[in-house]
């Protein structure tokens, strides 16, 4: 009888998970972010067309604005295929008048961006070419 009722709790756990989720994907579709600016965000966070492993991927940076003093402006990264295909996306938040890192940097299997909104562990990679994982990731709200 124990294994019963452990097993319904959980069931009633994923079924409260699941529905916190689905309403939080519903109010992320319904009041988007609205990212702009994407030639210049690219351009100033070194961003664009990048070759690894023989394949070209286009490295897409856009941002919300931020406040009136050029801080904490959210930044939508998106890594596309040749074909355009949308492989990886990751937010983050950049402060434009400080010394703190901005721009991307490329090493040899990865990329790295700097989030200015963690004071800890900001320094993030994704791996290139991106994962599947990465894939999956770039399609569901919360987890880019």
């Amino acid at each position: 009888m124990q294994l019963n009722l452990t097993t319904k709790s959980i069931k009633r756990l994923l079924i409260v998970v699941l529905v916190g989720y689905g309403a939080i994907f519903a109010l992320d579709k319904k009041f988007p972010d609205k990212f702009y600016d994407c030639g210049r965000d690219t351009k100033d966070l070194h961003g664009g067309d990048r070759i690894y492993a023989g394949k070209s991927y286009n490295l897409i940076l856009c941002g919300t604005g931020g406040d009136e003093n050029f801080m904490h402006d959210k930044i939508r990264l998106q890594i596309f295929s040749e074909q355009g295909e949308l492989l990886a996306q990751r937010k983050f938040h950049v402060d434009w008048i400080t010394n703190f890192p901005r721009e991307l940097e490329y090493g040899v299997d990865h990329v790295t961006y700097y989030d200015a909104s963690r004071e800890s562990n900001f320094k993030h990679r994704i791996e290139m070419p991106p994962t599947r994982w990465d894939w999956v990731r770039a399609r569901l709200p919360l987890l880019s």
